[in-house]
């Protein structure tokens, strides 16, 4: 067992997760994951939490280093082959576990990984499991064996709406394909029991890596840290029952950007919506949305439920008490805002950029507390080095949220988050401050939002008078963290002078 100044670590990642504006109470519609908030009440919430870069790849690597995307190189994820851009760690690049390692912790990682290409987790001394780029679950050899061992067979989901392929209305199709994108923009119902689902099988996974570690140290008093990364709830949308039917499409209230004519808006914003992702278009109605999203939900019910299966497996161990577990997800979803958006783009709307976000230590951090703060997933890195009493280096820009779940925390009023764009060349640096969102584009129009009057950003003011100040102000912040950062990115000639252009 872990000693007082050396905790278990267990940091448990979703992926895409459909949080602002869709998770809570809206309309006399409630949807809440149940083992979410049983963790949050055991725990700290963070209110105000963004994803560092809300692409998987980027946000995943700064997750794992501690460092903004502009630092270690990978600005993009692994499938895409970019000259500016990287597709496996650099080497020498240092990760959360070579610091823990240093302290004795023995490190696993289970599920999705997204951070490499050629290199996985155990090329960095990280054992466990997990799948070069986004990975084809129900193809690998470790789910063929799961599922066997279950009786499940090979995995098949009735299909209900195709965003690519509508033809496959009504169709059970096995969701084998020598592509991961295949059967991923659409909606419907997994065939089997829960077990089947990728969901179960990475909680599943985590489970036997966790019992592993703990019975290893009750023996050695070794410290072990695992990450248990969720493919979910990211779409495609297949929930099995008894999940699929848990929420009622009829119940599910408009979304508030819904009918947004993206007005004022930036090219990109179009560009995503009216070329990248044209299926969604042609879901005019409402109640088509309120289908799709009734999958989503559920499927955000399974993640919820699969994930505390693995909280209860650590209760049973014993050694809940002095594990630090942070939950967390990589970055959010787009889908249904703003004009009937899916996935999520080259944006930094809220729904894209906002993340659940809690951290739980029984043995140090009071239960029930709530933060406003301003932090990212990147925090996270810090967090667990701090609590192995590690100090984070210097060009680490991560920052421990411990002095914050404490109470004792003198914490910066501004938070700095990159983007680099999907499917397209759009660098952009965002800073929110206070209830002001500016976001800086390179060669496209720049955003400022009112977050307390405009929560779900209708109206772009940075071309508004009134806010001249704000925006000015708001643009110089970025440029000093450019500087400051040395963001070599952003502060090559052609970029530096393009935003300084707009000041």
């Amino acid at each position: 067992m872990a000693n007082e100044q050396r905790p278990n670590i267990l940091l448990i990642i979703t992926d895409h997760h459909a949080y602002y504006g869709h998770y809570g109470e809206r309309d006399g519609f409630s949807y809440r994951w149940p083992r979410w908030e049983q963790f949050c009440g055991e725990g700290t919430k963070f209110n105000r939490a963004y994803s560092v870069c809300p692409i998987c790849t980027p946000a995943r690597a700064s997750m794992m280093t501690g460092e903004y995307p502009s630092r270690h190189g990978m600005v993009r994820n692994t499938e895409v082959r970019r000259h500016d851009s990287i597709i496996d760690f650099r080497q020498g690049q240092r990760l959360y576990s070579h610091h823990l390692s240093g302290q004795g912790y023995r490190n696993a990682y289970i599920g999705k990984w997204h951070c490499g290409h050629e290199r996985l987790p155990e090329d960095y001394g990280i054992e466990g499991w997990s799948l070069p780029d986004y990975g084809k679950v129900y193809m690998s050899d470790a789910y063929e064996r799961y599922a066997a061992e279950r009786g499940c067979g090979p995995a098949r989901a009735r299909m209900e709406w195709n965003l690519n392929h509508p033809e496959w209305a009504g169709q059970t199709l096995t969701l084998h394909h020598e592509s991961p994108w295949r059967f991923m923009n659409g909606s419907g119902v997994m065939e089997g029991p829960p077990a089947a689902h990728e969901e179960q099988f990475v909680a599943n996974l985590s489970i036997d890596k966790l019992n592993e570690l703990v019975t290893q140290s009750r023996d050695t008093g070794q410290p072990w840290s695992l990450v248990a990364s969720f493919w979910g709830p990211h779409q495609a949308y297949y929930p099995t029952e008894p999940f699929a039917g848990m929420v009622d499409p009829a119940t599910i209230p408009e979304y508030p950007s819904f009918l947004d004519d993206l007005a004022g808006r930036p090219f990109r914003h179009y560009a995503w919506r009216e070329f990248r992702h044209t299926g969604s278009r042609a879901w005019t109605d409402w109640a088509t949305w309120q289908e799709v999203l009734a999958r989503a939900y559920e499927q955000g019910l399974q993640t919820d439920a699969a994930i505390g299966d693995l909280l209860d497996a650590l209760e049973a161990s014993g050694t809940a008490e002095d594990t630090i577990v942070l939950w967390c997800a990589d970055h959010g979803d787009a889908i249904a805002s703003h004009g009937g958006l899916w996935d999520k783009g080259s944006s930094f709307a809220e729904e894209v950029a906002r993340v659940p976000m809690a951290v739980r230590w029984p043995a140090k951090v009071a239960g029930g507390r709530e933060i406003d703060e301003l932090v990212s997933n990147m925090d996270v890195t810090a967090t667990m080095l701090d609590a192995a009493g590690v100090s984070p280096p210097g060009r680490m820009a991560s920052r421990s949220l411990l002095p914050l779940c404490e109470g004792n925390a003198d914490w910066s009023d501004e938070l700095i988050c990159e983007h680099n764009g999907h499917g397209d060349d759009i660098l952009q640096r965002i800073i929110i401050h206070d209830r002001y969102k500016y976001v800086a584009a390179l060669y496209d129009g720049d955003e400022l939002y009112d977050l307390v009057d405009d929560p779900y950003e209708m109206k772009n003011l940075v071309d508004d008078p009134e806010h001249r100040d704000v925006k000015d102000g708001l643009r110089q912040r970025i440029i000093a963290h450019i500087e400051c950062a040395d963001d070599k990115r952003a502060s090559r000639p052609e970029i530096s002078e393009d935003f300084v252009a707009k000041a």
